[in-house]
C-alpha cells in the first residue's frame, strides 16, 4: 500500500503556488490498520411442517449503534453477514399461505456477541414462531385477520407561532382489511411498558424479554375498549381521538379537526381519567354511544392516559372465550408491575397475546442505537423509526398485488406516492388515501413486521 507523507503533500502544496519547501521533513502518515472482520451465519429454524426456503430476508442490528444489515437466506435456510464485533440482534419475517389460512413467520435472536473469540460454531439459530391467520370466511365477524392498524398519529405537530409543538392530538385509525364484515365491541387497545423504547424497561433483562417465552404483553396502566355493538364492512375504518376530539385547527392550523360525528374518542371521567388538558369534553358533533371506556388499574394515580408521543409500542386486542376484560384485569395473578420500587401506580394488564389483534413497534429517529423491543416476534418482529412533532404519522403499506387484483379497482388506483418522509415511503408507489377518494379498495400489507409494513408519512391522513 502506497503511503501518504507529509513531504510529498507540502511538495505538491508549494508546486501550486512556486514555493520551496525544506526537504528534511519525512514524517509520514500511516493508514490505519485493517479492521478485523467476523462471519455471523444465521439458521432459520421451522415449526414442524415448514421447510426452510431460500431469499428469506434477515436483519442483524447492532444494539450499541443501531446499525442494521440484511442478508437472505440460501435453500438451506442460512443467512450470512460480515461485521466487526459487537452485540447485535438478528430478526427473520416471512409469509406463506394456503387454502384456509395465511401463515406469519416470524423469529428474533438476540444477545449475539462477537468478539475475538466468535467462532460461529454452531450458526446463530433464529426460531420461527408460526402464526397461523385464518382466511376470513362467510358469516365469521371476528375481527381477528382483519382488523389492522391503517395509522398511527402521536407526534403532534408545529405550532403556528413557532414556539414548539402542540401534542394533544394524537389517532388511530382502524381498518377492515378483509373481504368481511368485522365486528367491534369489546376491541381494546393500550401500549407497551416502557412508554419510550429508549426509556428504562425493568421487563428488558439480559438482553431479552422476561415475557418472550410466555403469553403475554403488557397493558401499561390499563386498556380502552370500544362498548358499542359496531361493525366496519370491508374497507371501511373507524378513527379514534386518544386525547382532545374537538377542532383543533382554529388555533393549530397544522392540527386535526375531530368534529365529525364519525369519530371515536377515549372519553371516560369516571374512570379517573378526569384531566381536561388531555380529556376535555369532545365536540358535541361526536354521539355519546362513540365514547370509548377506560379500564384505569387500582393503584394508578395518572389522571390522564398518557403514551409515548415518540416511540410507543401499541396494539388492539380483544378477550377470547367470553372472558371479561373487567374481570380478567381485576385478578392480580394478571397483574405485574414495571417498577423498580414495587410501586402500584406502573401496574400493567398481563394481556394474552392469542388475545392480540395487531400491534406496532416504534422507535425514536435519533434514538434508534438505545431503543430495546417491548414487543414479541410473533405480534411485531421489526420496528419503524419516528420522527415527532412536526405532524408525521405512521402509516401502513399497501398490499400493491393484493390490490391490484381487486377487480373493481380497475382505473381506480393512484400511483406516484410522494407523502413519505425522507428515505422512508410507500414501496408500493400507491397513494392509499388518493385511491381511496377515488373509490378503490385497498389491502395493506400485514406481516406482523413493522420494518416492511409501514413507513413514515409527512402528513397525517386527516389532514386535507
Amino acid at each position: 500500500m502506497k503511503k501518504t507523507t507529509i513531504k510529498s503533500i507540502l511538495l505538491y502544496a508549494a508546486a501550486l503556488v512556486g514555493l520551496a519547501v525544506p526537504t528534511a521533513c519525512e514524517d509520514e502518515i500511516t493508514p490505519p490498520p485493517e479492521v478485523k472482520t467476523f462471519t455471523v451465519s444465521v439458521q432459520l429454524v421451522y415449526p414442524d411442517g415448514f421447510a426452510p426456503a431460500a431469499d428469506v430476508r434477515v436483519v442483524l442490528r447492532n444494539i450499541a449503534t443501531g446499525a442494521v444489515d440484511e442478508a437472505f437466506t440460501d435453500a438451506d435456510g442460512v443467512a450470512a453477514f460480515v461485521v466487526i464485533a459487537g452485540i447485535f440482534e438478528a430478526t427473520a419475517s416471512e409469509e406463506r399461505a394456503d387454502a384456509l389460512y395465511r401463515y406469519l413467520l416470524n423469529g428474533a435472536a438476540g444477545n449475539i456477541v462477537v468478539t475475538e473469540a466468535w467462532t460461529n460454531d454452531p450458526p446463530v439459530d433464529i426460531t420461527l414462531t408460526v402464526t397461523p391467520v385464518a382466511k376470513p370466511s362467510e358469516g365469521d365477524a371476528s375481527p381477528y385477520g382483519k382488523l389492522v392498524i391503517k395509522e398511527l398519529y402521536i407526534g403532534g405537530c408545529q405550532k403556528d407561532d413557532g414556539s414548539g409543538a402542540f401534542q394533544r392530538d394524537p389517532y388511530i385509525v382502524l381498518y377492515n382489511n378483509s373481504t368481511q364484515p368485522a365486528a367491534l365491541e369489546g376491541v381494546a387497545f393500550s401500549t407497551c411498558f416502557a412508554h419510550n423504547a429508549h426509556g428504562t424497561n425493568y421487563f428488558f433483562v439480559d438482553n431479552a424479554l422476561i415475557y418472550a417465552a410466555d403469553n403475554w404483553l403488557p397493558a401499561s396502566y390499563g386498556a380502552w375498549y370500544i362498548p358499542g355493538r359496531d361493525t366496519l364492512a370491508p374497507g371501511e375504518q373507524i378513527v379514534i381521538a386518544m386525547n382532545a376530539a374537538i377542532d383543533h385547527t382554529g388555533v393549530y392550523s397544522n392540527s386535526i379537526n375531530f368534529a365529525s360525528p364519525d369519530y371515536y374518542v377515549a372519553y371516560h371521567p369516571e374512570s379517573g381519567y378526569s384531566n381536561t388538558t388531555y380529556h376535555p369534553a369532545p365536540s358535541e358533533v361526536i354521539p355519546t354511544s362513540h365514547y370509548l371506556r377506560a379500564i384505569r388499574l387500582a393503584g394508578v394515580t395518572a389522571n390522564a392516559w398518557t403514551f409515548s408521543v415518540n416511540s410507543p409500542a401499541f396494539f388492539i386486542f380483544l378477550p377470547r372465550d367470553n372472558v371479561s376484560l373487567i374481570d380478567f384485569s381485576a385478578a392480580p395473578e394478571n397483574i405485574i408491575l414495571h417498577s423498580s420500587t414495587g410501586s402500584a401506580s406502573q401496574g400493567a394488564i398481563k394481556v394474552p397475546r392469542t388475545w392480540v389483534i395487531d400491534g406496532i413497534e416504534v422507535f425514536q429517529e435519533d434514538r434508534i442505537a438505545d431503543s430495546k423491543k417491548r414487543m414479541t416476534a410473533d405480534i411485531d418482529v421489526g420496528y419503524i423509526p419516528f420522527t415527532n412533532s412536526y405532524g408525521h404519522t405512521l402509516y401502513r403499506n399497501v398490499d400493491k398485488a393484493a390490490t391490484e387484483a381487486i377487480l373493481g379497482n380497475a382505473g381506480k388506483i393512484v400511483y406516484d406516492y410522494a407523502l413519505g418522509w425522507e428515505e422512508s415511503t410507500d414501496p408500493s408507489g400507491i397513494d392509499a388515501e388518493a385511491s381511496i377518494r377515488n373509490g378503490a379498495h385497498i389491502i395493506y400489507k400485514d406481516s406482523n413486521n413493522a420494518s416492511n409494513d409501514f413507513h413514515q408519512r409527512s402528513r397525517a391522513s386527516l389532514r386535507p
